[in-house]
């Protein structure tokens, strides 16, 4: 089965630049990024975890997941179970 790429838009039509998605994302480096115009921008999408919490917090739905999948899998590498390990 093909792995399909998870593709993270912002709806600016629809976002507020409450910048929630940026201060709550979970993932290590963060996905998002406040951008040069105030609203946030998908810099780096490659470390979306898909928990989807940005979804949670966005007062007016303005990011938009595609090809998400609802079923994960987590085989990390070596270098992530390393910084967890220092985390606690």
């Amino acid at each position: 089965m093909p792995v399909q790429t998870v593709t993270i838009k912002i709806r600016v039509d629809r976002c507020k630049k409450c910048l929630n998605c940026v201060r709550v994302c979970t993932a290590f480096d963060g996905v998002y990024e406040e951008g040069p115009d105030g609203y946030p921008v998908v810099a780096r999408p490659e470390e979306c975890v898909q928990c989807l919490i940005c979804h949670t917090v966005c007062p007016t739905n303005a990011i938009v997941h595609e090809n998400y999948r609802k079923t994960m899998l987590i085989n990390p590498d070596e270098a992530i179970v390393q910084r967890y390990r220092n985390m606690i």
